[in-house]
């Protein structure tokens, strides 16, 4: 299990891509769990819409301020100044998101577990690497800024914030990855492909 944990915090692109297609797959095949009922379901679907649009707008903030200078400075500002990993965050409403939008909880299930099981490795080598670079300014902000949860009232913006927009037009496509997934499903319900596969197979 370490050797996928390490494989996943050192090529965490690739494997996003493979959990993208993963899910995909998923809600092609697997029918809706029936038996929690529709109404259950469709509870479900519009949290996860809710919870799926949250992810992209966060992820597209995180974006705003992280597209211009990642790796050449401290980024403590904005979503940055409540939560250390609030691009991660967002990842994880957008996993439970993604699974309860496409009324299959159980892929929610499984996706939250694949975030819970291999994020924190990739928390972990990106703070050894953030410590590296920044040293003691690295240190003071951990200790003052939560991992995980957020801490509302340190929030602080800029009055201005310089973005690179090739590194934000290239990260664009990466934020919305969960509505492309969402966005893909509604269009094989609407056109009851997934009723035909079912009865196919």
């Amino acid at each position: 299990m370490e050797l996928w944990r390490l494989s996943f915090a050192h090529h965490r692109i690739f494997w996003q891509r493979v959990a993208a297609i993963f899910a995909i797959s998923y809600v092609a095949l697997v029918p809706p769990p029936l038996q929690l009922g529709r109404m259950v379901l469709e509870t479900g679907e519009i949290i996860g819409f809710f919870l799926l649009a949250t992810a992209v707008l966060g992820r597209l903030w995180c974006l705003a301020y992280i597209a211009g200078a990642k790796n050449e400075s401290l980024i403590t500002e904005g979503p940055y100044s409540m939560v250390r990993n609030p691009l991660y965050l967002f990842n994880f409403l957008g996993a439970l998101g993604l699974g309860l939008a496409v009324e299959n909880p159980p892929l929610a299930l499984l996706l939250v577990c694949g975030f819970v099981l291999f994020y924190p490795s990739v928390v972990r080598n990106e703070e050894a690497r953030l410590g590296r670079t920044f040293g003691a300014a690295y240190v003071a902000y951990c200790a003052a800024t939560p991992r995980w949860v957020p801490k509302w009232s340190a929030y602080h913006e800029p009055e201005s914030w310089v973005i690179s927009p090739r590194r934000f037009r290239k990260g664009l496509l990466g934020a919305m990855w969960f509505l492309w997934v969402f966005m893909i499903w509604e269009i094989v319900e609407e056109f009851e492909l997934i009723e035909s596969l079912h009865a196919w197979l």
